[in-house]
C-alpha cells in the first residue's frame, strides 16, 4: 500500500526523505506537531483526555541493529500499523516528548516506509535551538598550528549521509574529510569536513550539520570548513586529499 500522509508532519517527513534539502522544513514542522507513543503500565486515568500532572508513564523500547530506541509515531494510523493487539497510547507535542525522554535515542515510525532515527545529541540540539539556529563559527588564527591527518577508521556512515545531503545542494562542488586537532579550542581531535561550495554557506552547514548530528560518529564533533581560497588549507586538501563527494557534471547534448 502506498504511503498516504495523514498530516502536515508526514508530508514534511516524506518530502525530506525524498529531498534532503527540505529537512529544515521537517524540523520546523516537527516542533508544532503531535507525536504518539505506547504506554506500557496498564490503564492511565485521564481528565478530559489529558494526563494529570505528575502522572508516571512507562514507554517501550525497541532494539534496532544492536541499539535501543524509544519508538514514536507521526500519527495514530502509523502507530496502529506497528502493533497487532489493543494497547494504550499517549500523544503529546514533539518538543514536550523530547524533553520527557531527554538523553535517549528515538525512532520515528519504526517499520514504516518513511522513518527517521533521532540520536540523543540531535534531540538536544532541537531542544536548545542550535539545530535550526544560525551555525556557530570561528575564525582560525593564522599563527595557530592545526594538526590534520587521516582518521584511524573511516566514518563511512557519516560520509554516506553527507553525500546524500550534498546531492540535494547543487552549489556544493567538492567535499573532503580529515581528522583534525586545534589546540586553541580545547576540543578533542575530531572530524573535519572541508567543502567547496558557492552561494549561501550557512545553508550548506545547516543542512549538513543537521544530518551529521543524527549520524553515529566515533568522534562525535563534526566541524565544517569552507574551501574558498582563504582558509589556508585548500592546498592541503588539493594535494593530499581525495574527495568523498564530487559534483557530477551534466552531459551536454550537441545538435548540428
Amino acid at each position: 500500500m502506498r504511503f498516504k500522509p495523514q498530516n502536515e508532519l508526514e508530508k514534511a517527513l516524506s518530502a525530506a526523505v525524498e529531498d534532503p534539502s527540505r529537512r529544515i522544513e521537517f524540523y520546523e514542522e516537527l516542533q508544532h506537531s503531535e507525536l504518539y507513543t505506547l504506554h506500557m503500565d496498564g490503564e492511565v486515568k485521564t481528565e478530559n483526555g489529558r494526563l494529570p500532572e505528575h502522572t508516571a508513564i512507562r514507554l517501550p523500547s525497541l532494539e534496532v541493529e544492536g541499539s535501543m530506541y524509544l519508538p514514536v509515531f507521526s500519527s495514530l494510523p502509523m502507530l496502529q500499523q506497528f502493533i497487532d493487539c489493543e494497547m494504550q497510547y499517549i500523544s503529546m507535542n514533539a518538543m514536550d516528548l523530547f524533553r520527557l525522554v531527554r538523553g535517549s535515542d528515538v525512532w520515528l515510525n519504526p517499520g514504516g516506509e518513511f522513518a527517521k532515527a533521532f540520536s540523543a545529541v540531535e534531540i538536544e540540539s532541537i531542544l536548545d535551538g542550535s539545530l535550526l539556529g544560525p551555525p556557530s563559527s570561528y575564525t582560525l588564527d593564522p599563527e595557530t598550528a592545526i594538526m590534520l591527518g587521516s582518521p584511524d577508521s573511516e566514518p563511512n556512515d557519516l560520509l554516506k549521509e553527507l553525500t546524500e545531503v550534498f546531492l540535494g545542494l547543487p552549489n556544493v562542488k567538492l567535499a573532503y574529510h580529515a581528522h583534525h586537532f586545534n589546540p586553541k579550542t580545547g576540543e578533542p581531535p575530531h572530524t573535519l569536513i572541508a567543502v567547496q561550495a558557492d552561494g549561501d554557506w550557512n545553508e550548506v552547514v545547516r543542512a549538513a550539520g543537521s544530518r551529521a548530528s543524527a549520524s553515529r560518529v566515533s568522534d562525535p564533533i563534526v566541524d565544517f570548513l569552507r574551501l574558498d581560497g582563504k582558509s589556508g588549507l585548500d592546498a592541503y586538501f588539493e594535494a593530499d586529499g581525495e574527495p568523498f563527494y564530487r559534483k557530477r557534471s551534466r552531459s551536454k547534448l550537441f545538435v548540428r
